[in-house]
């Protein structure tokens, strides 16, 4: 088994992960050591949308920014993922990326896991199967609960549960901790949700005053997590 400095740091990243934590300490070696380390600077692409893909991504250290520009030159963001978060299963299965252009947001480093290998490993071991496809279900689930709360959720509400949704995939814990800072913009937070930056400036203006969030420059703050997951209510999930 592999002992360097690339396979410990990815080693580790698994281990911390939300998504990959709870498998056995012997699965996690064998998939540690699949990785190679790849360092990406700010804006600097992934690989775009629909691109020969077959690799799974693990963020190690850093941020990914996954969106799509529509015909009209609009931006909708899906995620910024940090570390422990994955992007590329689908692309193991299918040899193709998915249709979201994957940029790095500040320096990033991410763990490529090679896709062949990975699907080798699979088969080697079953229970791997049966936690790959619990990760694609929960994938679906936050897209089915994302569409619901577009359709039904006051913004308010959307924030609230797209701001604890964003802490959760950046790595921050959210059950734990008092306060968590989010380095995001209002203008990307309006993208997320397919509104504009007025509408949700004015709710954050209601929200601040109210002491849910704090927002300062190119940051909001989580300023009462309790409140805010009360507010939330159940189906929270990581990107």
């Amino acid at each position: 088994m592999p002992s360097g400095p690339d396979f410990m740091r990815i080693r580790a990243a698994l281990a911390a992960s939300l998504h990959f934590r709870g498998l056995p300490a012997e699965d996690l070696d064998r998939l540690a050591a699949l990785g190679r380390l790849r360092t990406l600077e700010d804006g600097e692409l992934v690989l775009p949308a629909g691109s020969p893909q077959k690799d799974l991504w693990i963020v190690v250290e850093g941020c990914l920014r996954l969106s799509t520009v529509t015909r009209a030159g609009k931006e909708f963001l899906y995620a910024m993922i940090g570390p422990g978060n994955y992007f590329g299963l689908g692309s193991v299965l299918r040899g193709k990326s998915p249709p979201s252009d994957a940029h790095a947001a500040g320096r990033t480093t991410l763990a490529v896991l090679d896709g062949p290998a990975l699907l080798a490993l699979f088969d080697e071991r079953p229970r791997l199967w049966r936690h790959m496809a619990n990760l694609i279900y929960m994938r679906l689930t936050l897209a089915m609960v994302t569409l619901r709360d577009v359709n039904v959720a006051p913004l308010p509400q959307r924030i609230v549960r797209r701001l604890l949704g964003h802490a959760i995939s950046t790595g921050q814990d959210v059950a734990a901790s008092a306060t968590v800072e989010l380095r995001l913009t209002q203008g990307e937070l309006g993208r997320m949700l397919a509104t504009s930056r007025s509408r949700v400036n004015g709710a954050l203006k209601t929200m601040e005053k109210s002491g849910l969030v704090k927002v300062g420059y190119r940051t909001i703050t989580l300023a009462d997590l309790p409140r805010m997951r009360e507010l939330a209510g159940a189906d929270l999930f990581s990107f």
